[in-house]
């Protein structure tokens, strides 16, 4: 028997009782749930997000803040900026919602997944090549210090994100949570480039890539919970 196609403004009628399901349960949440005004959402973000930048800097500072040598400030200056370029643009990607209510598309999640860390070790490995002796091995600096730091200044605005964000996601959490994990990786290693001197692959691999790697896991993990709309 022939399927008949919808007329052309006719709804489809196998999407409609999803999309149905879909409004309803957000009508229902809605319903229980009194929502917070704009201009009360926007003071706790700014809380939060400040709260959580504070942290990180704080850490930041205690590890030692600021060691360019011994490299170049030109080097120093191109790693960085290149890698918060690349980092502002993998944030507008996983935090930035785009023209649908639902979000950014699959596509687009799945690709600033997979590329932030091979853009941001790309990205380093490349200009520190230009410098002679800037990739040599340091065999007292094996990565495991740069791999806690990594860890310690994204976490706290993981988290926080996480939370502003809890309960909003109707379409993929999962990766949309992963999004924010490499997002937060990604903002963790601009400073890490600011403090750690060495270039050399392995290190980089370890100190530098892993994390960013593990908080994107991590957060996917988490996300699949704190960002799933749940039923009232």
């Amino acid at each position: 028997m022939t399927h008949l196609q919808p007329a052309p403004g006719e709804p489809d009628v196998d999407a409609a009782p999803t999309l149905a399901a879909l409004r309803a349960q957000i009508l229902a949440r809605a319903a229980v749930e009194p929502a917070p005004t704009r201009g009360q959402l926007a003071a706790r973000q700014r809380i939060v997000v400040g709260l959580a930048l504070a942290v990180s800097l704080l850490v930041f500072l205690a590890w030692g803040g600021l060691r360019p040598d011994p490299r170049p400030a030109r080097l120093v200056i191109e790693t960085t900026v290149g890698s918060a370029i690349l980092a502002v643009g993998i944030a507008i990607v996983a935090l930035g919602r785009g023209r649908s209510m639902l979000g950014r598309p699959r596509p687009w999640l799945a690709l600033a997944v997979m590329s932030t860390p091979l853009a941001l070790f790309a990205w380093r490995v490349l200009t520190t090549a230009r410098y002679a002796g800037m990739s040599e091995e340091w065999s007292t600096r094996p990565g495991m210090r740069c791999l806690l730091l990594s860890g310690m200044l994204a976490i706290t605005p993981l988290v926080s994100l996480l939370w502003l964000r809890r309960g909003s996601d109707t379409v993929h959490p999962r990766l949309t949570a992963a999004a924010f994990g490499a997002a937060a990786g990604a903002a963790a290693w601009v400073v890490v480039d600011l403090w750690c001197p060495v270039g050399y692959v392995p290190h980089l691999l370890f100190g530098h890539v892993a994390p960013v790697v593990l908080l994107t896991v991590l957060s996917a993990v988490l996300g699949s919970r704190v960002l799933r709309l749940r039923r009232p």
